[in-house]
């Protein structure tokens, strides 16, 4: 990659109940579900049970997240892609491989992999729940792939038109897959997926 990588920092709107966290008790949560949802499956998680398993009020998992499971079990399990560093390197090749590098470091730890096949079997079949999970990790996904396109067709690189969520989605599941099946490995990964996204994006 080149040495001329300029990453920018998304900047995030810190919501009012987030602001007032407390760092210990928003950690002992999110390990308390991870832990819960590992023991017992997602079905049978509840705000009682995390509350309980954490040592924490009820009050502060209604205040934080509105008493909502499916985002804490986000918070908890998934990556926070509003965290990541946007690529803009003013190459979309070179922006394609920051990404990638970003998804497979965040794909391949054990508890992220864990956390989106347990997401995926658990709410697959509910189209509500499945909508609510595009919140926390596809919808800033998306965008960011959004951003690496516009970019380089401001830079007239790539053709017109492509769908940053079709994108996304490739890169994803395919990064997901690579990290199940540990074949064909993290290396050859980022360049089987850079060539074919430049490939589909090629004017």
């Amino acid at each position: 990659m080149s040495s001329s990588l300029n990453i920018k920092r998304n900047c995030t709107r810190d919501k009012p109940n987030q602001r007032r966290r407390d760092s210990s008790k928003y950690a002992a949560i999110l390990q308390a579900t991870r832990e819960l949802v590992e023991e017992d499956g997602f079905r049978r998680l509840s705000i009682k049970a995390i509350a309980s398993r954490s040592k924490v009020s009820r009050n502060v998992l209604y205040n934080w997240w509105d008493g909502d499971i499916i985002r804490i079990v986000e918070e908890a399990l998934l990556p926070n892609v509003e965290q990541w560093p946007q690529p803009d390197t003013g190459s979309f090749k070179e922006d394609i491989e920051a990404f990638l590098e970003l998804t497979i470091d965040a794909i391949h730890k054990p508890n992220v992999l864990k956390g989106f096949l347990i997401l995926a079997s658990e709410v697959a079949k509910d189209k509500d729940e499945l909508l609510q999970t595009s919140r926390y990790f596809r919808a800033p996904y998306a965008r960011m792939v959004g951003k690496i396109i516009k970019n380089a067709e401001k830079r007239s690189e790539i053709i017109l038109g492509l769908d940053p969520k079709h994108i996304a989605q490739i890169i994803s599941g395919s990064v997901m897959q690579f990290a199940i099946s540990k074949n064909p490995g993290r290396r050859k990964s980022k360049t089987v997926l850079t060539d074919f996204i430049c490939k589909i994006a090629a004017p």
